[in-house]
């Protein structure tokens, strides 16, 4: 590896650790209520879609499946866990030594973990069921590595498995930006080259139309379709929006 990519590899990380601070993963309490609540209602909505697609697709029995968790996606292994998966195949990777360090404290000692470059991972071809990377996409500066990401992310997926991953879109405003506390936002026309070499599964034959995933208070949060990608909507005084791409091999 030259010294040029191993700056931006931990240039990188130092962005997903700063990442992590504000919005308080890092924390034992959380010191802005405001970003905490938009990353519980983040979280909630994506356990809703997991919990929709996997009771509707046929054959997913969790205790049967390996699942690779990265990101803000951490917390979904205790919910993973309430489903069926088991805890020896579950692995929590992340960037941030820091962030695996929480996940340790947080989550059985019978799951694996494990730091990850975005380069290349540790993970044998074909090692995975199912995928979670939740929000990655958009605290990675370089398209290079969104690139060398989604190329590993096939690569450990097994044929037929399925993956969920998640972006936030142009739609966002700079505020919703400061209060997410993620980098950048991207075009679909951007992402999608990107995972070309998987098939596209439309989310909205899982849902009827403007059906809830989650309601807080004033707070609704459904799919609407935006070309072939999925958008989920939290709606109130002020919008944030993620695209969401359930892909398979």
């Amino acid at each position: 590896m030259t010294n040029n990519k191993r700056s931006q590899l931990k240039q990188i990380e130092n962005i997903f650790i700063n990442y992590y601070k504000k919005i308080g993963v890092l924390e034992d309490q959380k010191k802005d209520i405001k970003n905490y609540l938009s990353k519980f209602l983040r979280e909630r909505f994506v356990e809703r879609i997991l919990f929709t697609v996997m009771s509707e697709l046929e054959n997913i029995k969790l205790a049967e499946k390996s699942i690779l968790i990265t990101g803000l996606s951490h917390e979904l292994a205790s919910v993973l866990l309430k489903w069926g998966a088991v805890p020896d195949n579950i692995t929590v990777a992340d960037l941030c030594p820091q962030a695996i360090k929480k996940a340790k404290a947080l989550f059985s000692s019978s799951i694996k973990f494990s730091k990850i470059s975005l380069d290349k991972f540790s993970f044998n071809d074909d090692d995975f069921d199912i995928i979670v990377c939740f929000n990655y996409l958009s605290n990675i500066p370089v398209n290079e590595y969104i690139e060398k990401l989604a190329a590993e992310f096939y690569r450990v997926i097994k044929p037929g498995g399925v993956a969920f991953i998640s972006f936030t879109n142009e739609i966002a405003s700079y505020e919703d930006m400061q209060l997410s506390g993620l980098l950048r936002t991207y075009q679909p026309e951007e992402i999608l080259p990107y995972f070309k070499n998987y098939k596209l599964i439309n989310l909205l034959h899982f849902f009827p139309y403007n059906f809830d995933l989650f309601f807080i208070e004033n707070e609704h949060v459904f799919p609407k379709k935006i070309g072939y990608i999925e958008d989920i909507l939290i709606e109130q005084n002020h919008r944030y929006t993620d695209s969401l791409l359930l892909l398979t091999k």
